[in-house]
């Protein structure tokens, strides 16, 4: 499978538990060694990671450019751009890359691993304190967990 189409996953599942539909979906992901959830709805695509393109001259966290989806996507370094403390590491056959959904940028993160997804209602979610790119925190059985705030990779 070269990619998972989650508006049809989302789709299949809605149309399954209809009486659940306002629960709010996360993947939890693994990005420079730290746990993370992110917004399904964010998220275009989840991919296997391909040839990048270098960029002369880019910012460092720009780890490249690739073809996905017949679109010209820029690959970043999550942990880089948000100015995390652990390095990325380097392609496993659970490395991925999120492409992520906005009106006018094609930009995918490169992520260590997408581990699974959550379902949770809205409520369950806290309130973030100080941190410019998490949203909010989930308590979940892995503990809690910060939900990346996807919009801060496009600052």
């Amino acid at each position: 499978m070269a990619e998972l189409n989650l508006d049809k996953l989302q789709a299949a599942k809605d149309a399954a538990a209809g009486e659940h539909s306002e629960l709010v979906e996360y993947m939890r992901v693994i990005l420079n060694k730290e746990t993370f959830l992110v917004p399904v709805a964010s998220v275009l695509s989840v991919i296997r990671p391909q040839l990048l393109t270098p960029v002369p001259m880019a910012p460092d966290h720009l780890l490249g450019v690739t073809n996905a989806r017949g679109q010209i996507f820029c690959i970043i370094d999550p942990g880089k751009a948000l100015r995390l403390p652990n390095k990325l590491q380097a392609k496993t056959s659970d490395s991925r890359f999120l492409l992520l959904r906005h009106a006018r940028v094609h930009l995918g993160v490169w992520v260590e691993e997408v581990l699974d997804l959550l379902r949770v209602l809205p409520s369950d979610v806290e309130e973030a304190k100080e941190k410019t790119y998490v949203q909010g925190v989930l308590q979940t059985k892995y503990g809690a967990l910060p939900i990346l705030r996807v919009e801060a990779l496009f600052e």
